[in-house]
């Protein structure tokens, strides 16, 4: 088949005049677009495309090798590190030691080697019967002497020491309460015994690391098999060194480069005759081989276009026609460019194009589940959606992300917009990445992003005019799994806080660590849920997200694969049961009282039949039942009065009728008159002066004790006014649990929205758990209280109901979720008050 110059053109998504100028610069002269290519035109043109593909492959090596060469710097400049004899054996250690002896030197940090090890490697220098490892140990033994003399390694320990192995469990158990320390070691059997070190729990120490040589030089994890006995992770060398191989084997086919600049590629509007839609076709082109995908039914629509089912296993994405264009379509083609498969990640496997082949948009894995901003992300949908879910689930559930976007970042996919919204969850292994082609791929970057998870250093930036580096994205990363770990709570939520926006810059992290608090842990059950989690994972959170914290800048902040490692050791003491040993409600989702300390005495208390510490309870009762109580109106101005525990169990005082500011007016003087037997001036409070007048009596003209001593006035004197008592009204009312809410369950239900929809939930947590809590808050939601029903009423009665409740929901409801959703709490109060404000005037209420 004849191959033209507008053919090239095409399949290049390039100009004509772009074509002629790229083959004339390979020596390949054309006249026009209808020119052929011979063989040997269309070989030396291949050879081209090879080559950029080539250079594009040995960038995105040369940033993985700057990426390793940064760790190293970051666990020199940071861990006192010991080596052991097997990895100064390792065939790659030459390698190793030309990376870190510069770093080594700008460091000052010297890698520290067992005498003992040093003995095993001269005891190997002279093994006739193994002549491959005597060589390695001759050529190792001189490397080291060099190292030595050079002064870049510091032989430590004793002559009687009996091997390496016991002399590095000794010196980790010792040590690691005062230091940061770091073991390379090939040994899976060491490795385990030494990373577990991090489940002794008696006492308070660093957390231990290990690590191993891999075959470029550089330092790799171990991936512990958590299939293995639970004391000896990592017990089967075989199957360690199986699964590092794995670990490594990452083809450069899967491989995108790591750019520094964004594309040049034009966003120029492509043509596009007609969008396919349910019903219709859409066109996949292998080749000279064309497929019809039938488009069978749209099951989602965004701002970008619609999502439809196919006949085939795939759904496609069909964009709108204002969202073509040919930067979008060079992205999809760049990333069909790699063979990126993964079970979950929703990654593009096609173009599709219309009936005049035509970029409409492509074809991608079908995904299942809940969007874990809505499903797990609010307490009651949560406890609704997943009712059978512990502490483990979640442990799990976050290991199962970590795992997908480790996948990604071993490939150099920047997700960049890390979105609850775009997470479905279908159990705590099963879980499914969509939007992907919003992620950052080479020159391309991801144009949107969600305020809570942009790291502070990115806050107030056009997402579309940077590339993300893997710095931001760690920590969006950390910042969904603290949101996991404390369903739907941002990190940086606090008391009295600023807006979101600024309190993420400002980095005033409020959940403490020690003795270290800024006392502004957000109200509620996250202080409990916050001191339930581990101590390396609270450490972890505090000193990436808190100002000046060890991780908290782009470059320190913690890896995928260090979270991941975090995570498995979570997932193994909640499997173990060592947590639940120490305290069984850290295995519960929403524990409602902090973890024990072993040294405290707990009690039950009477009321709510918590574990409290003994010595915070009165009377058996905890501090917190204390403080609450019964709340009822008082009789005559209606402002709430809370007749707490307190009051009843401790001070035995009586339920009162009224409350103080109505008691204290009712003792003032009303006015002050002469009696008339006696010419003694008489004072009448206000509360006499209101008793006789809802009696339906004049005033008394007479002295009180005038009055007794008059017995013609004797029934009169039964209608003298009584003394005051606070005593309870048996028609004490309680607020309804819908206040705040009568008007939007009026509307949602106008939208056949059930009771326990995502807006009214949001909504009833918003009232209960923030809006309670503020100055005038119950005030307000009492005034709601009042009037919301008269509104409702008057609404239904309206012949144009239906123009009234979309304006509703679209000015004022929908908005409120948003602000709640970016915490922005205030806004979504004002704009509340703003509707009501609006219907009270339409009703003249």
């Amino acid at each position: 088949m004849s191959i033209t110059v507008e053919r090239i053109a095409k399949t290049l998504s390039i100009s004509l005049q772009e074509t002629i100028k790229l083959l004339g610069e390979q020596g390949i002269k054309v006249s026009d677009a209808k020119s052929v290519l011979s063989d040997r035109d269309l070989n030396r043109l291949n050879v081209a495309i090879q080559r950029v593909k080539n250079e594009n492959v040995q960038t995105s090596n040369d940033n993985a090798e700057e990426r390793a060469l940064n760790n190293l710097e970051y666990y020199f400049s940071n861990y006192k590190i010991f080596i052991d004899t097997c990895s100064l054996l390792h065939f790659a250690s030459d390698q190793f030691w030309l990376h870190v002896v510069p770093i080594i030197q700008k460091t000052a940090n010297k890698v520290i080697i067992p005498i003992r090890a040093m003995e095993e490697i001269k005891k190997h220098c002279t093994n006739t019967d193994k002549p491959e490892l005597k060589k390695k140990a001759q050529s190792a033994l001189e490397n080291l002497n060099r190292l030595i003399s050079a002064g870049l390694l510091e032989l430590r320990g004793e002559e009687t020491d009996n091997f390496a192995d016991n002399v590095f469990q000794v010196v980790f158990t010792k040590f690691r309460m005062t230091h940061k320390l770091l073991l390379i070691t090939q040994d899976g059997d060491l490795a385990a015994d030494i990373y577990n070190l991090n489940n002794i729990k008696s006492v308070k120490a660093n957390p231990v690391y290990v690590k191993r040589i891999n075959k470029y030089g550089y330092l790799s994890n171990f991936d512990f098999n958590q299939n293995q006995s639970k004391e000896r992770v990592g017990k089967s060398k075989e199957v360690s060194t199986k699964k590092i191989q794995e670990e490594e084997t990452i083809l450069e086919n899967e491989t995108f480069a790591l750019c520094k600049k964004i594309t040049n590629i034009s966003d120029v509007k492509l043509p596009v005759s007609k969008i396919p839609n349910a019903g219709e076709s859409g066109y996949v082109f292998s080749g000279e081989k064309e497929v019809e995908i039938k488009l069978i039914e749209a099951v989602a629509s965004g701002g970008e276009g619609s999502i439809f089912t196919t006949n085939t296993p795939y759904v496609a994405k069909i964009y709108k026609k204002e969202k073509l264009d040919k930067r979008k379509y060079e992205k999809i083609k760049l990333m069909l460019s790699r063979d990126i498969k993964c079970e979950g990640i929703c990654y593009p496997v096609a173009c599709l194009h219309n009936n005049d082949k035509q970029f409409v948009g492509y074809l991608m894995p079908k995904a299942n589940g809940k969007e874990l901003q809505k499903s797990l992300f609010i307490k009651p949908l949560f406890l609704k959606n997943f009712p059978t879910w512990k502490k483990r689930d979640v442990v799990e559930l976050c290991v199962t992300i970590l795992e997908k976007i480790k996948y990604l970042h071993d490939r150099n996919i920047i997700m960049g917009d890390i979105n609850p919204a775009n997470i479905l969850v279908v159990s705590p292994k099963e879980v499914y990445f969509v939007d992907t082609d919003s992620y950052q791929i080479e020159g391309f970057p991801c144009p949107v992003g969600t305020i809570n998870y942009t790291a502070p250093e990115i806050q107030r930036k056009n997402f579309d005019s940077f590339l993300r580096t893997l710095g931001n994205e760690n920590f969006a990363v950390v910042t969904l799994l603290f949101m996991i770990m404390l369903p739907g709570k941002p990190p940086y939520s606090q008391q009295g806080g600023e807006s979101p926006i600024d309190n993420i810059v400002k980095m005033d992290f409020s959940y403490p660590f020690g003795e270290q608090s800024n006392k502004k842990t957000p109200d509620g059950p996250w202080r409990f849920i916050w001191s339930h989690l581990t101590y390396d994972l609270k450490e972890s959170f505090y000193q990436t997200f808190r100002k000046d914290g060890e991780t908290s800048t782009e470059k320190t902040r913690l890896s995928v694969d260090e979270w991941l490692s975090k995570f498995k050791y979570y997932l193994d003491l909640l499997d173990s049961g060592k947590l639940g040993k120490q305290d069984k409600m850290s295995e519960e989702l929403f524990p409602n009282r902090h973890k024990k300390n072993p040294k405290v005495t707990y009690v039950k208390c009477t009321l709510c039949h918590r574990e409290v510490p003994e010595e915070t309870c009165r009377n058996g009762i905890c501090k917190e039942c204390l403080n609450t109580g019964e709340v009822y109106k008082c009789s005559k101005c209606g402002k709430e009065i809370i007749y707490s525990n307190y009051q009843k169990y401790i001070k035995n005082v009586k339920r009162h009728d009224v409350c103080q500011e109505c008691f204290e007016y009712g003792n003032e003087v009303y006015s002050t008159y002469s009696c008339s037997d006696c010419g003694r001036l008489f004072e009448i409070t206000n509360r006499q002066y209101d008793f006789y007048r809802s009696k339906g009596l004049n005033l008394p003209k007479r002295c009180n004790q005038c009055r007794k001593n008059k017995q013609s006035y004797s029934n009169t004197s039964s209608y003298s006014s009584p003394i005051y008592s606070r005593t309870t009204s048996s028609n004490s009312t309680s607020r309804s649990s819908g206040s705040l809410c009568f008007i939007t369950t009026a509307v949602c239900e106008y939208f056949n929205k059930s009771d326990d929809c995502y807006e009214l939930t949001t909504l009833r947590q918003f009232r209960d758990e923030w809006l309670c809590y503020q100055p005038e808050g119950k005030k307000l939601i009492t005034e709601y209280y009042d009037i919301a029903p008269m509104i409702v009423n008057k609404l239904q009665e309206l012949s144009v109901k239906d123009v009234i409740y979309n304006e509703l929901w679209n000015n004022y409801i929908s908005s409120c979720i948003r602000h709640i959703e970016n915490n922005e709490y205030q806004r979504c109060k004002e704009l509340y008050i703003s509707m009501v404000s609006y219907l009270k005037k339409m009703f003249s209420i």
